[in-house]
C-alpha cells in the first residue's frame, strides 16, 4: 500500500496485509477487486533507514524526487490544481507502469556502461558529473575532449526537469519478481508509480523526452501502463470520492 506522501516503512508486514484484507472485505457488495500487483523494496542492507532504495538493476531509484521536507512544494507537484473540478479537490493523478527489466543482459554489461546508461554511479547514486547522491547533476559538464560527462542519451539527462520544461513527479518504484519466463529469463522489473497534479505537465513531457532515445530503453520492456485519478481525503461523515459518485 502506498500514498502520495510516503513509503510505508514496514512493507508487506502482517499488519499491512491484514489491513488490505479488511478493506477488501468491507468493500464486498460495493466494489469489485479487478487486479493486484505485488512489489517489494530493497532490504535494509541495500538501503539504510530513510535512504533511497535500490532497484533490481542495482541502482538507487528515486534520488531526484521532490523534497518531502517541503510540504508546500510537494503539494504543488502532487495535488490537483485549485481550478480542477470540485470532486478532484485535494486529489492527485497516478501513473502506473509495469516495466520488465532485461536483467540477464544488463548484468553482463561493464559497470561503467551501466553507469553511463543511467548517468549515475552504481556505488552511491551520485551523478557522473561529481558530488554525492543528492548533488544536482551538472548537465553542462564535459570532458577535455568536449564529450558530455553525462551522455546525451543518459536516462537522468532526458528525464531531468531542466530538459522537460520543468516537468516533475513524485516517483515511487516497487521491484517485482514473478519467477522465470518460458525462455528461462527472469520475469522481473519495476512497478513504476508516479504521482502528479496533472499528467500533461508531469509524466507526459518526461515520457516524450525518454521516447526520443533513452539509453535505458534497450534494457527494459514496458508491458503495461495506466492512468488513475485519486480523489482527495474525506471530511468526517463523508467518504472518499463522494462528490464524484453523487455528482
Amino acid at each position: 500500500m502506498r500514498t502520495p506522501h510516503g513509503r510505508p516503512g514496514r512493507g508487506a508486514s502482517p499488519s499491512t496485509v491484514h489491513a488490505l484484507r479488511t478493506l477488501q472485505r468491507l468493500a464486498q457488495g460495493e466494489a469489485e477487486l479487478r487486479w493486484t500487483m505485488a512489489g517489494f523494496t530493497s532490504s535494509p542492507e541495500g538501503a539504510p533507514a530513510g535512504g533511497t532504495h535500490r532497484n533490481l538493476m542495482g541502482h538507487l531509484d528515486g534520488t531526484a524526487n521532490p523534497d518531502p521536507a517541503d510540504p508546500a512544494g510537494l503539494a504543488r507537484i502532487v495535488v490537483s490544481d485549485p481550478a480542477a473540478p470540485a470532486w478532484l479537490s485535494g486529489g492527485s493523478y497516478l501513473v502506473v507502469r509495469r516495466i520488465r527489466m532485461l536483467l540477464d543482459h544488463w548484468d553482463t554489461l561493464p559497470r561503467a556502461h551501466r553507469d553511463q546508461t543511467i548517468g549515475r554511479r552504481t556505488s552511491d547514486g551520485a551523478p557522473l558529473s561529481g558530488g554525492a547522491e543528492h548533488t544536482p547533476a551538472d548537465l553542462a559538464a564535459s570532458r577535455p575532449d568536449g564529450v558530455p560527462v553525462i551522455a546525451a542519451n543518459a536516462h537522468i539527462r532526458l528525464a531531468a526537469p531542466a530538459t522537460t520544461g520543468g516537468a516533475t513527479m513524485l516517483r515511487r518504484g516497487w521491484s517485482y519478481h514473478d519467477g522465470p519466463r518460458p525462455d528461462g529469463t527472469p520475469d522481473a522489473g519495476m512497478l513504476f508509480l508516479a504521482w502528479q497534479a496533472d499528467p500533461r505537465t508531469g509524466f507526459v513531457p518526461v515520457q516524450h523526452r525518454l521516447a526520443r532515445g533513452d539509453a535505458l530503453a534497450r534494457y527494459t520492456v514496458h508491458e503495461a501502463s495506466a492512468l488513475f485519478v485519486a480523489p482527495g481525503g474525506a471530511a468526517p461523515g463523508r467518504y472518499i470520492g463522494q462528490a464524484l459518485m453523487e455528482g
